[in-house]
């Protein structure tokens, strides 16, 4: 009895989740773990177990190791996962928490700097936890380490502070960057004081001047 109600509860829990949302074994095995009052481990068993069986069931399609989701039918197939939801949950952000941002040529380009278009996003995230970088091809990113722990009220500032340290080294082909910057600070809403303060500990002092060279402009 106890073996069908565990496949009952998953079952009932992934059919009522939303399609083409990322749909994680282990945010199930921690539902199941708690419901049963279950070791962890025995529940990420039940849950990969269970999964494959109820597939049918609840239009389920295996995205990669560990995650899942349910499909709709159209008249051009089977709904793909948007890889940018696994991205927001693995790298950036997740049930409120902030632990990333994006970085890099790729957020360059999104707050209009560059018009090159990287074939990877860049992010900086406290899950890597090891020098230099690394590619994930399936999901199509860059993670590197922060310069450190990214959190909800550090994330933007981090953020503006890699994209001056590395407007040099990609190049920027708008017409005025430090308009954009600073439209970057109003939009945030970003506190001039604790942004300097974040590149003077933790930046080089090239970025400093660059800060100093914004802030003086946004003052005048």
């Amino acid at each position: 009895m106890k073996q069908k109600g565990y496949k009952q509860f998953i079952t009932d829990h992934v059919c009522h989740l939303p399609s083409n949302i990322p749909i994680y074994t282990a945010d199930i095995a921690f539902h199941l773990a708690a419901h049963f009052n279950l070791d962890i481990r025995q529940a990420k068993t039940l849950v990969n177990v269970n999964l494959p069986r109820i597939a049918n069931t609840c239009d389920l399609v295996r995205y990669r190791k560990g995650i899942y989701y349910r499909a709709e039918d159209t008249v051009f197939g089977k709904t793909r996962l948007n890889p940018a939801l696994v991205n927001r949950d693995r790298y950036i952000s997740k049930n409120g928490e902030i632990t990333g941002y994006e970085t890099g040529a790729s957020f360059l380009n999104q707050i209009g700097l560059t018009t090159q278009i990287p074939k990877y996003k860049e992010y900086a995230t406290n899950v890597f936890k090891h020098r230099g970088k690394r590619i994930d091809k399936k999901l199509q990113v860059i993670i590197k380490k922060p310069k450190i722990q990214v959190t909800k009220e550090n994330y933007r500032y981090l953020q503006l502070l890699d994209a001056i340290e590395n407007k040099e080294k990609i190049g920027l082909d708008a017409p005025n960057p430090e308009m954009l910057f600073r439209k970057f600070i109003d939009d945030n809403a970003l506190d001039l004081r604790l942004l300097i303060g974040y590149a003077e500990s933790i930046y080089s002092k090239g970025t400093v001047h660059k800060i100093g060279r914004i802030y003086g402009q946004m003052l005048a």
